[in-house]
């Protein structure tokens, strides 16, 4: 049997992957989607992600992307993430990357899989403020579709090699979310949604652009011109633009606008400024007036 009919068989819902670690097929996070099947399974030739929301036992990933950052945070809430690395049963997903770690572990018995989140800080790169990713919580998506994350041995598109295990434990026992971890992710996920709420009692509050064809052709043509494929802060600052418009389905266009690069579109960090929207605040259709002259738009 080889490695990725043993995961299935082992409780995991995989993901084909292309050679990166982009899904091969459009409606990969959906569960009717996910390979459960051994034969299935044992067919698969490229790189393969776990479908963590669709796991008999559904799974999480603490993904640690700066790794002095993340045990500062950590240590804040009172979790040490050298105690996690060292635990008897700890699990890793090695990378190969300096500084980047990735834990694996199952939510407990009878919890439904729970929503990403990603801790930013701001950092100043060549005097810019750019946001950077410290860690995340790896699961599913606000509206309960699966995140994925890429299983040894694919091969990692930045260094050519093999993803691997790590940790003392092993992966056919992945071991629980410790329960300090799992109330910071609980805690994140509680002040996310309230604030959330408070952005949509704002919005209800304020008018936006009327919803016409001609203002939606309009808007559609400022977009063609301004490429996704932006620093994090023009990316952030047209995504609250598009959502100024106040119509049923901005977050839907945003998204849509998001994924002409999608190279650069991640799930988690869409939700994030999505969720961080203030309409009394931040950028309107000013903002997409602006970038789309800059792109070459003469409306």
């Amino acid at each position: 049997m080889n490695i990725a009919a043993d995961y299935v068989v082992h409780g995991m819902a995989l993901v084909p992957l292309r050679s990166g670690k982009r899904p091969r097929a459009p409606g990969w996070n959906k569960r009717e989607n996910v390979i459960t099947d051994p034969k299935q399974a044992s067919e698969l030739v490229e790189n393969i992600g776990l479908a963590h929301a669709y796991c008999t036992s559904p799974t999480m990933a603490l993904d640690v992307d700066d790794l002095p950052k993340a045990k500062r945070w950590l240590a804040k809430l009172g979790v040490e993430l050298d105690v996690l690395l060292d635990a008897d049963d700890a699990v890793q997903i090695v990378s190969g990357r300096e500084g980047r770690i990735k834990l694996l572990y199952a939510l407990p018995s009878g919890c439904a899989p729970r929503e990403s989140i990603s801790i930013k800080e701001t950092v100043l790169v060549d005097g810019e403020e750019r946001q950077v990713t410290v860690i995340e919580f790896r699961c599913a998506t606000r509206d309960g579709l699966t995140m994925q994350d890429v299983l040894p041995p694919s091969i990692h598109p930045d260094t050519g090699q093999p993803y691997r295990w790590g940790g003392k434990g092993d992966w056919r026992a992945t071991p629980e979310v410790p329960d300090p971890l799992l109330a910071i992710w609980q805690q994140e996920l509680a002040a996310r949604e309230a604030g959330h709420n408070r952005r949509k009692s704002r919005l209800s509050l304020f008018k936006g652009v009327d919803d016409t064809p001609r203002q939606r052709a309009l808007v559609g043509q400022m977009l063609g011109h301004i490429s996704a494929d932006c620093s994090y802060e023009r990316y952030r600052n047209i995504v609250w633009a598009i959502l100024s418009l106040g119509w049923k389905d901005a977050e839907d266009l945003a998204e849509e606008w998001c994924l002409t690069a999608p190279h650069r579109f991640e799930d988690v960090d869409f939700y994030n400024v999505v969720n961080s929207h203030d309409p009394s605040r931040t950028p309107a259709i000013g903002t997409l007036y602006h970038h789309a002259r800059e792109g070459g738009w003469h409306g």
